[in-house]
C-alpha cells in the first residue's frame, strides 16, 4: 500500500479487482468495506437472481465493480457502458483478469441523441453540463499520468454519445437496465424511450436530486416519465451525521442500512427538501400490460 506506481490487485467480494496503487484511499476504503462500498447493490441482488434470460445493462460501469458483481449472480450477458477513456480501460483489464465471460464493454456515453458530449473527468466523473474540452486528447501515453488526472478530477474532454435506443436496437431482450450517471440519468432515459415501451425491463436507477438541475431536470420529471411503465420503490443509504467525531469515525465501519420511503410522496419530500439525499435508489419493476 505504499507505492505509488503501477496497479494493484485487491480481494473484492468473490472477485479479484484492479486498479491504480495511486488511489491508495479508494482502495483503502474497497478493503475495510467489500461489497459495502456499494451498500445499494442488496437491492438489485434478489432482482438479478429471477432473471433466466436476457441482457444485463451496466450504464455508467466505472471500473467494474457493478459488473464483477452481476457477473457473480447471473451468467446472462452484459453489457456495460462507461465513456471515460482511463476508467474504460481498467474496465477491460478488470473483465481479462476475472475471464468474465459474455460481457460486452462499450466506450460511450448515453444520452437524449447521438453525437459528443463534454465529460468531466474523475474517479466518478460525469457529463460537463455548460463546460468546453480542456483536453483535446482523451488519452495519455502514460498510465501512471492518467490515473493521477483521473484522481485530480481536472480535465474535461469530448467523449462519443448515443442513445440506448439505437445502440441495442441489435439486442433481442433486455432483463435489466442499471443506470448510475451522475446527474444525466433523466437524459438518458429520454434516449432510451423505446427500449422502456417495447421491452420495459427492470430498472435500477440511481437519482441525483441535487445534480439533476445541472442538466435542466428534476425528480419529479424522472418520476413521471417512470410511473406509465413502472411499479417503484424507493431506497436511500445515505449515512446519519453523528453528534460527536468519535461517533462518526465509529460510524463510518457500520454497515449502512438502507431506508425505503413510504411512497413516492414521502420520496420527493425528502429529494426536494432543504437537505435532500446525494442519491436515491428507484427499483423499478415493469406493470403488466
Amino acid at each position: 500500500m505504499n507505492g505509488r506506481h503501477g496497479l494493484l490487485e485487491i480481494p473484492f467480494d468473490q472477485c479479484r479487482l484492479v486498479q491504480p496503487t495511486a488511489w491508495a484511499k479508494q482502495i483503502t476504503h474497497q478493503l475495510l468495506n467489500g461489497v459495502d462500498v456499494v451498500p445499494e447493490f442488496r437491492l438489485l441482488a434478489p432482482l438479478v437472481r429471477q432473471f433466466t434470460s436476457g441482457s444485463l445493462i451496466d450504464l455508467g460501469a466505472n471500473i467494474g465493480l457493478y459488473t464483477l458483481l452481476l457477473r457473480s449472480l447471473s451468467s446472462l450477458p452484459i453489457i456495460a457502458y462507461e465513456p471515460q477513456p482511463f476508467l474504460f480501460k481498467l474496465l477491460q483489464r478488470n473483465i481479462a483478469f476475472s475471464h468474465l465471460a459474455q460481457v460486452d464493454a462499450r466506450n460511450f456515453a448515453c444520452g437524449s441523441q447521438r453525437g459528443e458530449v463534454p465529460f468531466s473527468i474523475g474517479i466518478n466523473g460525469s457529463v460537463a453540463a455548460g463546460a468546453d474540452a480542456t483536453c483535446a486528447d482523451t488519452t495519455c501515453a502514460d498510465m501512471e499520468e492518467e490515473a493521477h488526472r483521473t484522481q485530480r478530477g481536472k480535465t474535461v474532454v469530448k467523449v462519443p454519445l448515443t442513445t440506448l435506443d439505437e445502440d441495442l436496437a441489435g439486442v433481442p431482450s433486455i432483463a435489466l437496465l442499471k443506470i448510475d450517471c451522475e446527474g444525466f440519468e433523466f437524459d438518458i432515459l429520454q434516449g432510451a424511450q423505446r427500449l422502456v415501451e417495447r421491452q420495459a425491463p427492470a430498472l435500477f436507477l440511481e437519482v441525483h436530486p441535487t445534480l439533476l438541475g445541472r442538466f435542466g431536470h428534476s425528480v419529479e420529471e424522472v418520476l413521471a416519465y417512470l410511473e406509465p411503465h413502472y411499479n417503484l420503490e424507493f431506497w436511500c443509504f445515505e449515512r446519519i451525521h453523528a453528534q460527536t467525531r468519535l461517533t462518526e469515525s465509529f460510524a463510518k465501519f457500520l454497515r449502512p442500512k438502507g431506508q425505503r420511503y413510504v411512497d413516492a410522496q414521502q420520496m420527493l419530500a425528502s429529494a426536494t427538501g432543504s437537505a435532500p439525499p446525494g442519491q436515491v435508489y428507484f427499483i423499478g419493476r415493469p406493470k403488466k400490460k
